[in-house]
């Protein structure tokens, strides 16, 4: 290890000599982490880049696959040689919002997509024409997407607007796979079956049969475009995006047997080849916040919730394990990306970076959803396997607004906006790093929807984080944009299942009020501002 005393002694200046080569070797990783080659081949390298990003994956479900060994893949080939963030969260829970965050490496109320549907979100909202793919591609990056990019993508719903054009290929793609969002024909990107790509603007159909299931057809895709790569210019450097819609739920069907009409009777099909494979003992966890027996802490609107009835819960199981077996394609998909990579003699010099959109709800809060700001719904695992750098893990805050700076940190490049996150390669070279974010910012900035279960209500939020100073570590406080002024308040050291909200505990007024304070300024953040409130 450079920097190691030699003998018992060190003399000033040889001190001073081995933290200058510590410092110029760390400086090098970080402009170029490559672990092969000698001088002149590392400064003349750039990382391929390859992220696959799940659909709705929380935390909870992923650690206990992976420690049930039943995604041996992914634990051995991307894990277990990673930076492991463990305190990994996303700022808008949605998946429209969230995947806008990691193409633009802003919050949302930045980028100014706010919710999945017209008239403040999906694909309509979002403006394609600087993002993460086209800054890449500009500086020469081969870029590919296989799987879901945002909703309603392929709607057709105004032909006079391009992105709604059923041909539509976003700028800054040089490989265009993406699955159709309620396409003509009436197919939708939410299904394992049944479903349409859009293949460089040409629609591919899929059916039926077993060889059909989507996590594996974007498996088989991602993998030909990295054959691709190597064959059209094996120097180029690359950037794929696998997104599967596994574990996500299908919609509009299939729905369960037994639960119609239930707010819980949706589910994902598991490719057949891993129907029954789970063992009877993996069932629904119960965590102290499952159906939570009282909800008088809650703003008023939420009350109404209805406790999950026995009908319920028998659904949730079912659905639970659906998720859970839906996984074990998505490491058959991990292992498929590995060994292509290997196979090309990609692996080396390829960053690998895995995550989700959101988190999400199994009955926690009587909820069966995302887009509140809990900590199951806003919580997702990030592992990222990059050359030359060693197995380790680092309990600093990672968002996915910083995602895209990371990237293009990688790459050697500017991000092209004005992000609001920052580059994650500072954590993976000290992973104990005190310079770091304290607090950040949680919203969902779209419309009041009080009529459905589970309710949609906007709200902004602040959450600190282990580092924090100025406040107690690990609180949570949100203002709900719902015309009653509600607000909740959680102390996340003596209340981790956020069952007894102290927002009119006098006790606790002070502090309340510094968290007001800041969420305050987080509101109108920008940029540097947003990095520069994060870590006063």
């Amino acid at each position: 290890m450079v920097g190691a005393s030699i003998g018992s002694r060190q003399t000033p200046l040889a001190a001073f000599v081995m933290r200058a080569v510590a410092l110029i070797g760390a400086i090098a990783c970080l402009a170029i982490p490559a672990d092969t080659g000698n001088a002149a081949d590392v400064a003349a390298t750039r990382p391929n880049v390859v992220i696959v990003l799940a659909d709705d994956l929380d935390t909870h479900s992923l650690t206990r696959m992976v420690n049930l060994g039943l995604m041996p893949a992914l634990k051995s080939k991307v894990i277990d040689p990673s930076t492991q963030f463990r305190n990994s969260f996303v700022t808008t829970s949605w998946c429209c919002p969230s995947r806008v965050t990691l193409f633009t490496g802003m919050y949302s109320h930045n980028h100014h997509v706010l919710t999945n549907f017209r008239p403040l979100g999906g694909v309509h909202r979002f403006d394609d024409s600087s993002s993460l793919a086209l800054w890449l591609q500009r500086s020469g990056y081969r870029t590919g997407l296989v799987g879901k990019y945002l909703n309603n993508y392929g709607s057709n719903k105004d032909p006079t607007t391009p992105v709604d054009d059923v041909g539509y290929v976003p700028p800054g793609w040089n490989d265009w796979q993406a699955l159709m969002d309620q396409a003509t024909d009436g197919l939708r990107a939410f299904q394992m079956y049944d479903y349409t790509i859009n293949d460089n603007g040409r629609l591919v159909k899929h059916g039926t049969a077993a060889s059909d299931y989507q996590t594996d057809v974007i498996a088989r895709r991602a993998r030909q475009f990295i054959h691709e790569s190597e064959a059209i210019n094996d120097a180029r450097p690359f950037f794929l995006l696998v997104a599967p819609t596994a574990p996500h739920l299908e919609m509009p069907e299939p729905v369960m047997s037994g639960c119609t009409d239930s707010v819980w009777d949706l589910t994902v099909r598991p490719a057949p080849r891993h129907i029954g494979t789970l063992p009877v003992t993996v069932q629904l966890t119960r965590p102290g916040n499952f159906n939570e027996p009282d909800l008088s802490d809650k703003p008023s609107w939420f009350r109404q919730i209805p406790a999950l009835t026995t009908r319920d819960i028998g659904c949730l199981k079912r659905q639970y394990r659906d998720r859970l077996t839906s996984l074990r394609a998505l490491d058959d998909l991990v292992r498929v990306l590995v060994d292509s990579l290997q196979a090309n003699g990609e692996w080396a010099n390829t960053v690998f970076i895995f995550t989700s959109d959101n988190g999400y709800f199994h009955g926690q809060h009587r909820l069966a959803d995302k887009v509140l700001g809990y900590e199951e719904s806003i919580r997702v695992p990030l592992y990222i396997r990059a050359p030359g750098f060693p197995p380790q893990s680092t309990t600093r805050a990672a968002l996915n607004n910083d995602l895209a700076p990371t990237v293009t940190a990688f790459a050697g490049i500017a991000p092209g906006l004005r992000v609001d996150g920052r580059s994650l390669l500072p954590l993976m070279r000290n992973p104990l790093e005190t310079r770091w974010r304290k607090r950040f910012l949680v919203e969902y900035l779209g419309t009041v929807e009080t009529d459905i279960l589970p309710p949609r209500v906007p709200f902004s939020a602040v959450r600190t984080t282990g580092l924090s100073r100025t406040t107690p570590p690990n609180q949570f406080y949100v203002e709900w944009h719902d015309g009653l002024g509600s607000s909740e308040f959680y102390d996340l050291a003596s209340d981790r299942y956020q069952l007894s909200s102290q927002h009119a505990n006098p006790s606790w007024a002070t502090v309340r009020n510094v968290l007001a304070g800041w969420l305050s300024q987080f509101r109108q953040c920008a940029g540097d501002g947003c990095r520069t409130l994060e870590n006063q």
